[in-house]
């Protein structure tokens, strides 16, 4: 694992930085900015690069490493949160592979955000879920739910460890099938309980 941060040492405990390149432009910002706690010593930076692919969004996610000065030694973390919606698989290999080459870690939700919202309400193992199902069956819970939903967070904030189990039951179905979970055939899954368990864990620690 490379060490990339220029940070003196001999100095006061420095803030450290999850930096989260999402592929949505509103609601998934709204979503990781919701994390940031006072006093907690670790920033939670939801960014948009300006673009949907995910090599490219890998590609804006590495570029970070210096503007932030990270340090993955010492607990900061890059990661990356897209959907797989209508993404063929060389595409998500593609930008998995590059990741993997810069220590940056992959959210990945199948087919979309939407599902990781909604797992917080219900558990779901549709193998054909498709993004427009998942939408619809979200706004079941959340009735003005858009793509634009400042209150995400607040509103999903109490169900997190229901998300978290749910997420977590569907990667294991996954993984007894050999089915791997960064590709387009782990329809539904989402691996976005990672990044908020790595968040968690990195305030925890920094508060130590």
């Amino acid at each position: 694992m490379g060490r990339y941060s220029r940070r003196k040492i001999n100095r006061r405990k420095p803030r450290r930085f999850v930096v989260i390149v999402c592929e949505g432009v509103k609601t998934e910002i709204q979503y990781f900015k919701g994390f940031n706690e006072r006093n907690s010593g670790v920033k939670i930076e939801p960014l948009h690069g300006d673009c949907t692919d995910p090599k490219n969004i890998v590609s804006f996610a590495k570029e970070q490493i210096a503007k932030y000065d990270l340090d993955f030694e010492e607990g900061d973390g890059l990661w990356c949160a897209f959907d797989v919606d209508e993404n063929k698989e060389e595409i998500i290999t593609r930008a998995v592979k590059l990741a993997n080459e810069k220590n940056i870690q992959i959210a990945l939700s199948n087919p979309c955000i939407e599902l990781w919202f909604l797992l917080h309400y219900e558990w779901i193992n549709n193998h054909a879920l498709t993004r427009d199902e998942a939408f619809y069956k979200l706004k079941e819970h959340i009735k003005d739910y858009d793509k634009n939903y400042p209150e995400i967070h607040s509103v999903l904030k109490d169900k997190l460890p229901t998300a978290i189990k749910n997420a977590k039951k569907l990667n294991k179905i996954h993984e007894n099938e050999g089915i791997q979970l960064l590709s387009t055939k782990s329809v539904p899954s989402s691996q976005v309980f990672k990044l908020v368990e790595f968040i968690h864990k990195t305030i925890e620690k920094n508060r130590a």
